[in-house]
């Protein structure tokens, strides 16, 4: 993360918001005419947005200083350059925050830092001719700036102010306003870090997090989370857009997720998907959660075992998406059918000849289990033969789908850290 140094930039001075709230606001002849209320930025893109306005408290009311008005802020207050004084009562417009009514006190994202902070204090510098908010303070030092004498606060060590830049707020801390946030630094961390920010919020907040995310990256991220919990959250999204996410999730997970929903709202989530995609989580959706067939995936790839090695990788070269993770290729009896043979490691078909069959690469060792297998029986046998995936089979020997380990862990292992540990060893 980026720690913004005081006074920033070096040529300018810079003051905390604390030291200005509640401090006299004169006119341009040093008459006191209202005390500092509030400060106003509009967000617009820049890292650092500028101060656009001032709310100050005149006796019983808020009024509204545009920031032109404002000659000079110190921490001895403000001096307007002007002898008038607009005294129509504050409102607020589309698009503004305020400094401390919206962001002081308020939990934030640190994304250089992946994490929650919450804003202690609020760095103001001048830059480019105008005041700028640059830093969040998120020490113990800016909170007790607020509350106690200078004395105290000069002795407290360990000063952190956190670079605006590397900040994103959120727009529902703002719900009277249209104020669009973006989260475009959130966008660009791993989901498993976004999914670990999104599990710290409030609904609202998680929800924001999770509308502003690409749909593949909304759909890696509710994938790393709590089924239950991301399917709360889901519920609250467009229908639509919720369609759109479930396409790209694993099948298996998307199953997961649906079983939490009502039945009414599973339905009709499945009805807006692509049809491909909503077959193959419908077809998983009958099999119970507790078998092998509650946890599978039918995202894997067959192909017959007379082909050859050359063959067999132009095929997988040729898929539009492939599985993700792709450990094998299942060997089935003949072009067209289904019925399981063999299991071919991905290692051993890229480095075997070209001309060598898939059935002569096949693993003599390899497993495979029923349908109607346990799941907790099905998670013992991948951890004890060590088997990144197992093949799942019906009464006819047909192969259905695919268990992978991280499914496996998730039985033997329920806790959320061990589901995302897993994650991490086969992507």
């Amino acid at each position: 993360m980026r720690v913004v140094n005081s006074p920033h930039p070096s040529t300018a001075p810079s003051i905390y918001l604390s030291q200005v709230l509640g401090k006299p606001v004169l006119d341009a002849n040093g008459e006191r005419v209202a005390t500092v209320r509030d400060l106003i930025v509009r967000f617009g893109g820049e890292p650092h947005p500028p101060i656009s306005g001032m709310v100050a408290r005149e006796g019983k009311r808020d009024i509204y200083l545009d920031w032109e008005q404002v000659a000079d802020i110190s921490p001895q207050g403000a001096k307007l350059s002007t002898f008038k004084v607009d005294l129509r009562p504050f409102q607020r417009r589309d698009g503004e925050a305020m400094l401390r009514r919206d962001i002081l006190d308020k939990q934030l994202i640190d994304v250089d830092g992946r994490r929650l902070i919450r804003a202690n204090d609020l760095q103001l510098a001048y830059s480019e001719g105008q005041y700028r908010l640059v830093g969040v303070d998120v020490s113990v030092q800016g909170l007790l700036r607020r509350l106690g004498p200078s004395r105290l606060t000069g002795s407290i060590q360990g000063r952190r102010t956190i670079d605006w830049g590397d900040v994103e707020s959120f727009a529902t801390d703002v719900p009277m306003v249209r104020l669009r946030v973006s989260h475009e630094g959130l966008s660009k961390l791993h989901p498993v870090d976004i999914a670990h920010i999104v599990d710290a919020l409030s609904y609202r907040q998680g929800q924001e997090i999770l509308e502003s995310l690409d749909d593949e990256t909304a759909a890696d991220t509710v994938q790393e989370m709590d089924p239950e919990a991301a399917a709360e959250l889901m519920e609250g999204l467009n229908r639509e857009r919720a369609a759109d996410i479930l396409d790209e999730m694993d099948p298996d997970d998307a199953a997961d997720l649906l079983a939490d929903l009502p039945e009414e709202s599973a339905q009709e989530l499945l009805g807006l998907m692509e049809p491909d995609e909503s077959d193959a989580v419908r077809e998983l959706l009958t099999y119970e959660e507790d078998t092998a067939g509650g946890l599978m995936t039918t995202d894997y790839v067959a192909m017959p075992r007379d082909i050859t090695a050359h063959e067999a990788l132009a095929r997988l070269r040729a898929l539009e998406e492939p599985p993700a993770p792709l450990y094998h290729v299942y060997t089935v009896e003949a072009e067209g059918s289904e019925r399981l043979s063999g299991v071919v490691s991905l290692r051993d078909l890229v480095i075997a000849n070209s001309d060598r069959p898939l059935a002569s690469l096949e693993d003599p060792d390899w497993r495979f289990v029923n349908m109607d297998e346990p799941a907790r029986d099905v998670a013992r046998l991948m951890a004890e033969y060590n088997l990144a995936a197992v093949p799942v089979v019906d009464g006819d020997g047909n192969i259905q789908g695919v268990v992978l380990v991280d499914d496996a862990m998730d039985v033997l292992h329920p806790d959320l850290w061990t589901r995302r540990l897993s994650r991490v060893f086969h992507k």
